[in-house]
């Protein structure tokens, strides 16, 4: 076994992280194993137990990672949005969104999958980077573009945005066939765009002319 301060350690630990990422994007929390990360990861099964203690503590480390590269990713897709009319903002913001998730699916799929399987949300290592996510999301949408709606609706605005984001980017897979759709084809990112303007700049406009 590598010690942790050997060369290969840092190596090691961030290829666990990566293959744990993709397991538990196909397997939920209960389902799946540190034998199974292990073996995505190429390394002695031990070592999962060394760096990170238990599959809870490797779960969490897993969506702590993915909530600060969501938050810096977040920051870019809001970038000039100050200075556009919500349409124009709405739809480049999504497509950097949609562009970010195509190109690394694996984070909206854990998040998708294993909110199938909560029974209760403490049961989930993680669960609380959702709810910080969505606070995340709040502080630098008011931070470009200050809205006027009361802090209820502001709440439902982001909450629905992101938990039709999660269905239709964390389960694409399913929602596509649905439409008889590919889910990685041009048609199919198409239509969650159109359905996100249609149900969402409505709704923006409205809290955004109240300024």
């Amino acid at each position: 076994m590598k010690h942790r301060n050997s060369p290969d350690a840092g190596n090691a630990r961030e290829r666990i992280l990566k293959a744990a990422g993709q397991v538990f994007a196909l397997n939920s929390y209960q389902a799946a194993t540190t034998r199974m990360v292990a073996k995505a990861a190429h390394v002695e099964h031990p070592l999962i137990h060394y760096y990170f203690g238990s599959k809870e503590k490797l779960y969490e480390a897993v969506t702590a990672d993915i909530y600060e590269a969501y938050g810096r990713a977040q920051e870019t897709w809001l970038e000039g949005f100050e200075h556009l009319r919500p349409q124009e903002g709405l739809s480049i913001f999504l497509d950097r969104m949609i562009d970010y998730h195509l190109s690394d699916p694996s984070a909206l799929q854990l998040v998708a999958l294993n909110m199938v399987h909560i029974g209760r949300l403490e049961e989930i290592p993680g669960h609380r980077y959702i709810i910080l996510q969505m606070a995340r999301m709040r502080r630098m949408l008011e931070k470009r573009v200050p809205l006027k709606g009361s802090s209820r609706e502001i709440e439902m605005f982001i909450y629905c945005f992101h938990n039709l984001i999660i269905s239709l980017l964390g389960a694409m897979s399913c929602q596509a066939q649905l439409l008889n759709m590919d889910p990685e084809g041009n048609e199919y990112r198409a239509w969650v765009k159109d359905a996100s303007l249609t149900l969402f700049l409505p709704w923006l406009e409205r809290l955004i002319a109240r300024r």
